[in-house]
């Protein structure tokens, strides 16, 4: 999939998120995962990571400065200057199905209405998908399940409405699953 990226001006400050899968430091998601905010994660081995990543869309969102003379120079310097703030993950086939995980954005710079405009990019990514049969996530809270419904249509998937159930298994229950499996 080719590289997307998305900009915006807010308070003097420029604003990118970008999927270039090199932007984003693994230093950052680290940090990331060991935040309260993001209970559902832990810090991974390095190699793990990324994996992870090498099997996902990772959608970093960047702060740098705003540059007001466009010299070639200093347009290469701005990439150098971009500091990540926060990210979102999709893990996708990149046509039928898209996971959206890991939404996070730095404390500093919540109440910006940054962390919905990651999602609306996100939601532009996915949107031109060919043949999308689901966008999927898991949520906890009533306000962030009612951003996803406003900014992503998201809703709880009910079997009478779409035929279908969500379902899913942690690690503990897959290996609990073969453990049964086994005395079968």
């Amino acid at each position: 999939m080719e590289t997307r990226q998305w900009h915006k001006t807010l308070n003097g400050k420029t604003y990118t998120i970008s999927t270039a899968p090199n932007l984003l430091p693994l230093s950052f998601i680290q940090e990331a995962f060991n935040k309260p905010a993001m209970y559902w994660a832990n810090p991974l081995p390095t190699s793990t990571l990324q994996t992870m990543l090498d099997n996902s869309c990772t959608f970093g969102l960047y702060v740098s400065p705003t540059i007001t003379t466009t010299t070639t120079t200093e347009a290469n310097d701005k990439d150098k200057t971009m500091l990540p703030i926060g990210m979102a993950r999709l893990v996708t086939d990149y046509v039928t199905l898209a996971y959206l995980t890991d939404v996070y954005v730095l404390d500093e710079y919540q109440g910006l209405g940054l962390g919905k405009w990651m999602v609306r990019c996100c939601r532009e990514l996915v949107a031109d998908m060919p043949a999308l049969r689901f966008m999927v996530l898991l949520t906890g809270s009533a306000q962030a399940q009612s951003l996803y419904k406003r900014e992503l249509g998201m809703r709880p998937m009910v079997s009478e409405e779409v035929g279908l159930t969500a379902m899913g298994a942690r690690k503990e229950w897959l290996l609990e699953a073969l453990v049964h499996m086994e005395i079968d």
